[in-house]
C-alpha cells in the first residue's frame, strides 16, 4: 500500500480516546480494510491489521478464529483480546495494480460510548453518554515493526486454513 494507514489523521486521537476512557474501559475493536492489490488480503493487509489492532489494546495475548476466501481474496477473524476485549477485522482486497485502500474503518467500543474513525478521510466520531461529537485529529504514535507481527499472521492464517481457533499475541 502507499502509506502505513498507522499514520492516518484521526487514528492518534482515537487512541487517545481509549486510553483516556472517554469512552470508558475498552470492549471492542472492530476494523474493516478493502484494498486494491494482490489477491492474498492477509499478506497483503496484515501487518496493517496487526499494528492497528494493537495500537487500540495494547501488547496482548488473543484468542482468535479465522476463515479466508480460498484465492485469499478476503480473510476475516474474530477474538478476545486480553481483559476480555473483542477483536474483529474483515480483510479484502480486488484485483488492481494500484495497490491502494478503498475502505479502512476502525470502531473502538467502551463501555460509556464508541469512537468511529475513517482512515481514509478526516472523520472521526466520537459517541459517549454526554452526547456525538466530531473531534479534531492528534498526533499518531509508534507502529509495531513488520517483523512482530509475522509470527501473529502466521498464526492466523494457519487457523483459516484448519479451522481451528489459535492463541496469538501482538
Amino acid at each position: 500500500m502507499t502509506a502505513s494507514l498507522t499514520t492516518r489523521p484521526g487514528l492518534g486521537r482515537a487512541l487517545a480516546a481509549v486510553r483516556g476512557a472517554e469512552i470508558g474501559l475498552l470492549r471492542a475493536v472492530a476494523l474493516d480494510i478493502v484494498a486494491v492489490g494482490e489477491t492474498d488480503a492477509l499478506r497483503m493487509l496484515g501487518p496493517e491489521v496487526i499494528d492497528l489492532m494493537r495500537g487500540a489494546t495494547g501488547p496482548t495475548t488473543v484468542e482468535l478464529q479465522a476463515h479466508s476466501t480460498a484465492d485469499g481474496g478476503a480473510t476475516t477473524f474474530l477474538g478476545r483480546a486480553g481483559r476480555g476485549v473483542a477483536v474483529s477485522a474483515h480483510l479484502s482486497v480486488v484485483a488492481g495494480e494500484r495497490q491502494e485502500p478503498l475502505r479502512a474503518t476502525i470502531r473502538l467500543v467502551g463501555t460509556h460510548g464508541s469512537v468511529l474513525v475513517d482512515l481514509l478521510r478526516p472523520l472521526l466520531d466520537v459517541r459517549t453518554v454526554a452526547g456525538r461529537t466530531e473531534v479534531p485529529f492528534g498526533p499518531v504514535g509508534e507502529g509495531t515493526p513488520a517483523h512482530e507481527a509475522s509470527d501473529s499472521l502466521s498464526a492466523i492464517a494457519e487457523s483459516a486454513r484448519s479451522g481451528r481457533t489459535t492463541t496469538i499475541t501482538w
